[in-house]
């Protein structure tokens, strides 16, 4: 709390501190300065026509400088500086502004002082007449809400109202306005509402007036009545029971109505609505008639008083409902394509439209007929089958929903060969279409002889170049069309191939094209290029096609390019589209850089991915080199190991044995020996010198001698093995210690049995033999008797093998040859046994 002492005075409410006189002063001065300043402007801007006018006027803008404005004059256009001005008087200046658009600020400027002047001119329209003024009464006991038109925008800030005036009997109310407001969805429609009273008889008049600073418009009078405006609330649709070829609509909500009207419309889409008026019965339900099986339809209600009073309700909110099924009405569209293999056959058919299906296509039958085979039948859910095979057939194919199956479609497969459309043709547009053209085929049927009939119709087909079995598309046609349009299944940038077939009772002629597009690039890339195959002077080059996202229309030809080691070109080799590789000859050895592309009719696509690098090799190329020298070596040391191998005693003597069974038997002829001629001299006797070994034999000393009795002839049928004759003057069984001698005569079959028998002696042979007569034939033996010979060193094997357990002979074991001395016992020798050491009386041999 403040406290006042009693000299102080409180103040009243004139009394002011000298703050306050101070504030007053200062916001004097500042008044007076501003309207000083004001007054101290240095020029000042009008127009002719004011700071309002209306769009698309002319008129003129002036610039007025105070006398002391003796620099030079301009004006602006929002900061642009307009050239056209011209002098009014020695103060003013002026512009002609023609044809305005839009609001403009007009600057006027004196050089040299920085405060300008200027004006602001607002265009506009003035307000078009209100128009389509409608009233309507929401129900019995609303309010009335009257709509218009307002017309065009002003640019301007424009009022618009309501003006409603009734008319109670004979007394007639004043008009009062009732301001409209704008839609959002409908800028230029505008409501407003106003409250009603009293009978439905009592007659308003109502119209609307739009207003801005340019002018104001007013709309023409609409009068009327309560009971002709009059709207009942909308109905709700309760229940919508169908069949399939219609359903029937009841509603509610619909109190004091007489009049119904239904409409509807497809659900998918949405198809347009279809108005079903008012018939006579109940204004409760409705049934709408002429409908399609199997279709999703939506229904709306309206309602309204009666013919002569009210207006028709709002309609209701739609409500939806399906048809029942029905079967399939149409049959299938069957076609067929035989792959490379002749027996294989894919049949092909069409998916019926919504309506044709009459429900839900739930599967396909497909019946066939062979000849051959018999009946077979299957199901499938897809539009094709694949991987029939018949020499002859009748197939039948049925599409199955719920309600049954469609009327059948028949094909017979294979159709025989007939004649063919003629001059089949493409032409591609800019709209993204096709034209394929033909003639008629060279003959008809009847008239030809050749019993195909008339062509009763065709069928073109079409597919992406490479896709047949996955995009085959396919159209019929009349006999009497000759040219057809693709629009659909088409697509821009893609390669097509197809063919038109000629269609006849039971026979077909086809006629093949290929290559067509409606829209066509280069390539974006090249092959896929593989590694080059160098074969001597011959590159073989293959590759991959344009992946189908790259080629961009269809592919041409392809274009190999080879470049040497120094960047020359060696040549452009060009290769069909169809090709797959290519074949480059003669090149001489050097660095070769390749690479590809691919065309189309547009031009030559980019190079392939990337470059190879190859070196032709000549006919004695390094490989070739390299296998001489391989197999040298290989040779080289696989004789070697035979070398070292041959070194080892034992693998010597089985390998001489085995040459020796090899070799032909050349027998040298003992009658060539020294031994054999002294023999002759000295007819009767023969002196065997043995020897143990040369070392145990002197030169002096005279060596053992064996003496060996000749037998008369006749006497080797008497003599028996068994009894051992002593021939060397020792007692019986005391046999020369350093020889062993054992005779087994054999008897030789022989070729007239009133010859003497005559019997094979065996002999041995020695590898230090002294006789010259060894490479001799045996020129002089008997045909009747055959002498052979076994090397000492082959019977010294046998024993160190008997030795061991082993039979050398065993191991190479030659031919049985009943002739050969081998058959017999073999006499044992110690030390080395000649021919010269052998001494035998041969004087039968001689005779």
């Amino acid at each position: 709390m403040q406290l006042t002492t009693g000299s102080e005075q409180p103040r009243g409410p004139m009394a002011y501190s000298p703050h306050g006189w101070w504030s007053i002063l200062i916001g004097i001065t500042l008044l007076c300065a501003i309207g000083s300043s004001r007054a101290d402007k240095p020029c000042t801007a009008s127009s002719s026509i004011g700071d309002l006018v209306l769009l698309g006027s002319s008129f003129q803008v002036f610039c007025t400088y105070q006398a002391s404005c003796r620099a030079s004059k301009s004006m602006h256009i929002d900061k642009k500086k307009m050239l056209e001005i011209q002098p009014y008087n020695s103060t003013t200046i002026f512009l002609n502004v023609t044809n305005i658009s839009k609001n403009t600020t007009y600057t006027c400027l004196c050089e040299g002082e920085p405060e300008p002047c200027g004006l602001d001119i607002d265009t506009g329209y003035t307000p078009d007449l209100p128009e389509n003024v409608t009233c309507v009464q929401k129900g019995p006991f609303g309010e009335v809400m009257c709509t218009w038109r307002r017309g065009r925008e002003t640019h301007l800030t424009t009022t618009s109202e309501l003006w409603v005036r009734a008319v109670f009997g004979n007394s007639t109310a004043g008009s009062v306005s009732y301001p409209g407001s704008g839609s959002r969805s409908d800028p230029g429609l505008v409501s407003a509402n106003f409250p009603v009273s009293g009978s439905v008889q009592t007659e308003y008049s109502v119209w609307a007036s739009s207003s801005n600073k340019l002018g104001s418009a007013v709309s023409t009078t609409l009068n009327f009545t309560l009971d002709h405006i009059v709207q009942p609330l909308p109905p709700a649709v309760s229940q919508v029971e169908c069949w399939s070829l219609g359903c029937n609509v009841r509603v509610e909500g619909a109190q004091g109505a007489q009049l119904l009207e239904v409409q509807q419309r497809t659900a998918q889409g949405p198809g347009p609505w279809i108005l079903h008026p008012h018939t006579a019965g109940s204004v409760w339900n409705q049934s709408i008639v002429s409908l399609q099986p199997y279709t999703k339809y939506e229904f709306q209600a309206r309602v309204r008083l009666s013919h002569r009073r009210g207006i028709w309700s709002d309609w209701s909110q739609p409500v939806s409902n399906w048809t029942q099924e029905e079967a399939p009405a149409k049959a299938l569209d069957v076609w067929y394509t035989t792959s490379t293999s002749p027996n294989s056959i894919t049949l092909y058919w069409k998916r019926l439209s919504h309506t044709e299906a009459r429900g839900k296509i739930r599967g396909y039958k497909v019946i066939v007929h062979d000849t051959v085979a018999g009946k077979s039948e299957s199901n499938t859910s897809i539009n094709h089958i694949s991987g029939l095979s018949c020499s002859r057939c009748n197939v039948t194919v049925y599409a199955l929903n719920s309600r049954g199956s469609s009327p059948p479609a028949r094909v017979t497969i294979p159709l025989r060969a007939a004649q063919p459309p003629q001059n089949v043709m493409c032409r591609n547009h800019s709209n993204h279409s096709v034209t394929i053209s033909w003639r008629r085929p060279v003959t008809a049927g009847a008239a030809s002889g050749t019993g195909d009939g008339a062509v009763s119709g065709y069928l073109l087909e079409w597919f992406p170049v490479g896709r047949q079995v996955e995009k085959l598309r396919w159209k019929r046609l009349g006999p009497n069309e000759t040219h057809t349009v693709i629009r659909d299944n088409i697509k821009p940038f893609e390669c097509y191939e197809g063919a038109v077939y000629a269609l006849y009772e039971q026979a077909v002629g086809r006629a093949q094209f290929e290559d067509f597009y409606t829209l066509e690039l280069v390539p974006s890339a090249g092959p896929s290029v593989h590694q080059p195959v160098v074969e001597g002077d011959k590159v073989t080059v293959s590759w991959s096609e344009v992946p189908q996202e790259h080629r961009w229309g269809c592919v041409i030809n392809y274009t190999i390019y080879v470049k040497n080691s120094e960047g020359k070109d060696v040549g452009n080799y060009v290769c069909r589209a169809s090709e797959r590789s290519f074949t480059i000859r003669d090149l001489p050895p050097e660095y070769y850089r390749l690479w590809m592309t691919a065309s189309t009719a547009s031009g030559q696509g980019p190079r392939a991915g990337h470059s190879f690098i190859i070196k032709p090799q000549s006919l004695l190329s390094d490989s070739w080199l390299y296998t001489m020298v391989l197999v040298g070596i290989t040779s080289f040391l696989v004789f070697f190991v035979l070398l070292c191998l041959y070194q080892v005693s034992s693998i010597r003597r089985r390998v001489s044995t085995l040459v020796h069974c090899l070799m032909p038997d050349i027998v040298p002829d003992p009658a060539n020996s020294k031994w054999a001629k002294e023999c002759a001299k000295e007819k009767g006797e023969l002196t065997l010198h043995l020897y143990l070994s040369e070392s145990s034999v002197s030169e002096e000393e005279e060596p053992d001698t064996v003496e060996v009795q000749e037998l008369p002839e006749g006497s080797w049928s008497s003599w028996n093995p068994a009894q051992r004759t002593d021939i060397s003057g020792t007692p019986e069984g005391a046999i020369h210690p350093s020889l062993h001698l054992l005779f087994m005569p054999q008897q030789i079959p022989a070729k007239d049995p009133s010859t003497t028998a005559y019997f094979q002696s065996s002999y041995l042979k020695s590898f230090s033999q002294e006789s010259g007569s060894s490479g001799q034939t045996q020129d002089s033996q008997g045909t009747d008797m055959t002498v052979d010979y076994i090397s000492t060193h082959v019977l010294e094997g046998r024993e160190e093998k008997e030795e061991e357990g082993l039979d050398v002979m065993g191991f190479f074991s030659c031919p049985q040859n009943p002739l050969s001395p081998f058959m017999n016992p073999l006499v044992s020798f110690g030390g080395k046994l000649t021919l010269d050491a052998v001494r035998i009386d041969c004087s039968e041999f001689l005779d």
